[in-house]
């Protein structure tokens, strides 16, 4: 496949996926406001707009994984090396935050003073996630600072 077909192909995908979003963005002004009343919530709830809501959301939701396996299928056809160390970064990434994340934490909804109690999980997962962003941006100014100084070693 040449050049030029692929990035026609990813500019028609971008306006499509653009024209979504609009379109994903304007329904969400579609539903009640909770200034009016029960009633109007509960007749959104159980109305075709509620379900076509839900439908509309399942879709975009499965067109975005596949949209995001054909930029990954895409890449690894133009520009093999980079989406393969793109993918072995996102690798690293996973498996840095299962590490994090079977070491634990004694963090709690008390000892971080939360104003509104939120389950355990909720605790564990955000931190390990915090923790596996430090350790991320603390690779990246290592490769930074490095960079430059294992460039001269290897001359």
């Amino acid at each position: 496949m040449n050049t030029q077909k692929m990035n026609l192909y990813i500019n028609i995908l971008k306006y499509a996926l653009a024209t979504v979003g609009v379109i994903g963005a304007a329904l969400l002004f579609v539903g009640p406001n909770v200034n009016d009343g029960t009633e109007a919530v509960e007749s959104f709830r159980e109305s075709s707009s509620m379900n076509f809501a839900i439908y509309f959301t399942f879709f975009i939701l499965i067109a975005s994984v596949g949209i995001v396996l054909l930029f990954f299928v895409s890449s690894l056809i133009t520009n093999t090396k980079r989406t393969v160390m793109s993918i072995i970064g996102i690798l690293i990434s996973v498996i840095v935050y299962f590490v994090i994340s079977l070491m634990g934490t004694t963090d709690t909804t008390d000892t971080l003073l939360l104003k509104n109690p939120v389950s355990q999980s909720v605790v564990d997962s955000t931190t390990t996630g915090v923790y596996t962003i430090f350790v991320a941006i603390g690779a990246a100014l290592l490769a930074v600072v490095l960079g430059p100084l294992m460039g001269r070693l290897r001359k």
